[in-house]
């Protein structure tokens, strides 16, 4: 049965890890194209919910995990348990360290960086195979600005565009707007720089 992306955010057992809400989850998912069988490695996975929505899409293929806060640890392995996803490896660390030794990757998604963006996207570079995807979301304009910046000069091509989500929230007999901080979502492919 194929997976559908975004899922619910109440399904995910939460602690006080930032977590990636269903929509943008899904959004990154439809940028990251991940196929059975592809490598993924999710750095900054928080809670694991982009890393279980990756595991399900990947199937037989597998998913590193990467994380260096010892609660976001836990609750990816309590996720992964939780959907039975169990071709996702966590790895504890901080990125780029934590990256050394990872395969060659189909897709990178890339949540959080610590102020490391340029070092990680060497790293990443080097575990990408050509035509490979790194999806970055940014919650911050320096961020947007910094990952714009690191992609000058490096053979990818970069895409970028900004999603805000208003859910809709009951009150009395009115449905009031209840707006998500807007995320930038970028998408680089590796080896298909544009003159």
């Amino acid at each position: 049965m194929k997976h559908t992306f975004g899922i619910a955010d109440e399904e995910f057992i939460r602690g006080k890890v930032p977590m990636t809400k269903a929509e943008i989850r899904a959004m990154v998912m439809v940028k990251a194209a991940v196929a059975p069988g592809d490598t993924v490695a999710d750095i900054g996975a928080g809670t694991g919910s982009l890393s279980i929505e990756a595991a399900l899409a990947s199937e037989t293929g597998t998913v590193y995990a990467i994380e260096r806060n010892p609660e976001g640890i836990a609750l990816i392995g309590r996720n992964a348990e939780k959907f039975g996803c169990k071709n996702i490896e966590v790895v504890e660390g901080t990125a780029p360290e934590a990256m050394e030794g990872l395969p060659m990757c189909q897709v990178i998604l890339i949540g959080g960086t610590g102020g490391h963006l340029s070092a990680i996207l060497d790293a990443a570079d080097a575990h990408l195979l050509p035509g490979g995807r790194i999806v970055l979301t940014a919650v911050t304009a320096e961020t947007t600005g910094d990952i714009v910046r690191a992609f000058a000069g490096r053979d990818y091509s970069l895409e970028g565009f900004q999603m805000q989500v208003n859910r809709l929230r009951k009150l009395g007999r009115y449905h009031l707007y209840s707006p998500l901080s807007p995320v930038f979502i970028f998408t680089a492919v590796k080896g298909a720089a544009k003159a």
